[in-house]
């Protein structure tokens, strides 16, 4: 029996640790610096089950994604090929983050305006802001993205 509380407390610690606020933020940032590098990986931080909402103004009308993996999946591929061929680079970061979760360290949610600027050499530069609130699960093997909602655009 001792062996199990042990296990129980570890992991829990970790669940904790895992979903803090800090490595949450982290672990975002990273997903979309491998979104924009490589789409393919970046589907491995969507579970299988994640259900997608996304509706953004791209200036020449309104770009819907609803769905699942297939389709958030199919929208990062269809993204990073758009900024390869006009040649783009990408910055971005987040503002007014905030991170809730509940006992027991098993989900966490994550709220955040996305502020992304894309520079497309001579023909300038786009800024866009989306509001975004992410659902993240701990799995045996690190986080992985459960649900998407994500608002606003250019």
């Amino acid at each position: 029996m001792g062996w199990f509380k042990l296990f129980a407390v570890l992991y829990l610690g970790q669940s904790y640790y895992l979903l803090s606020s800090k490595n949450v933020e982290q672990f975002l940032a990273n997903h979309n610096t491998l979104a924009m590098n490589d789409p393919v990986a970046a589907c491995d931080n969507y579970s299988d089950g994640v259900e997608v909402f996304i509706n953004h103004d791209t200036g020449n009308g309104t770009r819907e994604v609803e769905g699942g993996k297939n389709e958030i999946c199919g929208y990062m591929k269809q993204s990073q090929a758009a900024l390869t061929v006009l040649q783009a680079n990408t910055s971005g970061h987040f503002e007014n983050m905030n991170v809730t979760i509940g006992f027991p360290w098993r989900t966490a949610r994550a709220s955040y305006d996305e502020i992304n600027n894309v520079q497309m050499g001579s023909i300038g530069s786009i800024t866009s802001q989306t509001r975004d609130d992410i659902e993240i699960k701990r799995t045996l093997t690190g986080l992985q993205i459960v649900s998407v909602n994500s608002i606003g655009g250019v």
